[in-house]
């Protein structure tokens, strides 16, 4: 097989991680601008480490017609390849480069699981922590329905949590430092009804802001500091970070792209940092190869160093018995799954491990009101599709 499945399970998937996160207001501006670069000889797919990656990624950005794309490729625990190409941004000639960073959008939430797997280790929480475990003073208070829900049904998208709180965008203002505005966002999402009940599945950014919430409450440290100490200091993910890339707004980083009309229009914008346990993480190649590598190690049954046991991540990577989604990640014939978006990047993992590979690819532009016509999905399933094959062609003997 060359491909990593991308069944009708993995496009329903697709919309419900986009949609969900459609809470940034959309410009009024009447065209964008069109990616203008003339169209290159299409290379031959090649072979992993071969040093034609980046005429890969270019001919498909450029075919496209996407601000920028990139790529990381591991096999067997090591970072084989990458490359980036295009613009920081559609209105500038400066270009990408491999040190840039990405929005990850809901590649974040197996992070947090992963947070989480890593304080249940620790003994700070259980997966069986309920919300009125840390919250008790909300017990009578919130929807008897939350009560009992228990830390990995909220990792799980079965909590019975609906999509997203009514009042995230208020959050862009709030004056609260971010541990207040999360007990403020407690407060709020415990009195909302459920969606569906407990045990069924339904996609929720809200269940994993309360699940970083409940990290919070029981060792009094932000979720951000939380994730920075934990996973990204024990794999040395040294340039991952929270929030837009470009930061300064300087175009030091990439931004990223909303579609108008028939092109694109820069867009620096994020999701309130609230929802970070959902979906605000972003990261460099280099620091996603290495975070990819160590669950491809996990999921084939080995430990990883100062981070978790194979067992441990065995836990991680077991779905559901009904959505086939486990914690921060969906399961297909024993491989791993997930993407993400802030409407204004895409980023993709797959990881096989019959393989032996772990795939990052990312793009500074999304269109995903198009569903199934969206040219940025197309984009990154067609970069998925021939890194799958050059690791074919250099590890299948």
């Amino acid at each position: 097989m060359n491909a990593l499945p991308l069944t009708r399970q993995h496009f329903l998937m697709i919309v419900l991680v986009f949609l969900n996160l459609l809470v940034l207001s959309g410009c009024g501006e009447s065209e964008g601008i069109k990616v203008s670069e003339p169209l290159p000889d299409r290379p031959a797919t090649g072979q992993a480490g071969d040093g034609t990656l980046q005429d890969v990624v270019n001919y498909i950005r450029i075919e496209a017609g996407l601000p920028a794309m990139a790529a990381v490729l591991v096999h067997n625990g090591q970072i084989i390849e990458m490359a980036v190409s295009g613009f920081r941004s559609i209105s500038s000639t400066t270009a990408v480069s491999v040190e840039d960073k990405w929005h990850l959008g809901s590649l974040t939430k197996s992070m947090t699981s992963t947070l989480a797997a890593m304080l249940v280790k620790q003994g700070i929480i259980n997966w069986d922590t309920t919300i009125a475990d840390v919250y008790p003073e909300l017990s009578g208070i919130m929807n008897s329905h939350y009560e009992n829900v228990r830390l990995e049904q909220l990792l799980s998208h079965t909590s019975g949590m609906r999509a997203n709180t009514p009042t995230l965008n208020s959050y862009h203002n709030s004056s609260l430092d971010i541990e207040g505005q999360r007990q403020k966002m407690i407060e709020e999402a415990l009195v909302l009804s459920p969606e569906v009940n407990k045990g069924e599945y339904l996609y929720s950014n809200l269940g994993y802001m309360v699940a970083g919430a409940m990290m919070e409450r029981l060792t009094g440290t932000s979720w951000e500091l939380l994730l920075e100490q934990n996973l990204f200091n024990t794999l040395a993910m040294t340039s991952s970070g929270f929030g837009v890339p470009d930061a300064q707004g300087n175009l030091t980083q990439p931004v990223g792209h909303l579609a108008q009309g028939v092109g694109w229009i820069a867009k620096n914008d994020d999701n309130p940092a609230v929802l970070g346990p959902a979906g605000t993480v972003h990261s460099t190649l280099e620091d996603m190869g290495k975070y990819i590598a160590a669950h491809l190690s996990g999921l084939r049954g080995n430990d990883v160093v100062g981070l978790l046991t194979g067992a441990e991540f065995t836990k991680l990577h077991t779905a559901a018995k009904n959505p086939g989604y486990a914690l921060g990640w969906v399961v297909t014939d024993g491989a791993l799954w997930h993407n993400g978006s802030n409407t204004m990047w895409l980023a993709s993992i797959n990881i096989d491990p019959a393989k032996n590979i772990a795939l990052f690819i990312v793009t500074n532009a999304a269109d995903l009101q198009k569903e199934k016509n969206s040219i940025s999905v197309k984009a990154v399933d067609k970069l998925t599709s021939e890194l799958v094959k050059r690791a074919d062609f250099a590890f299948s003997n």
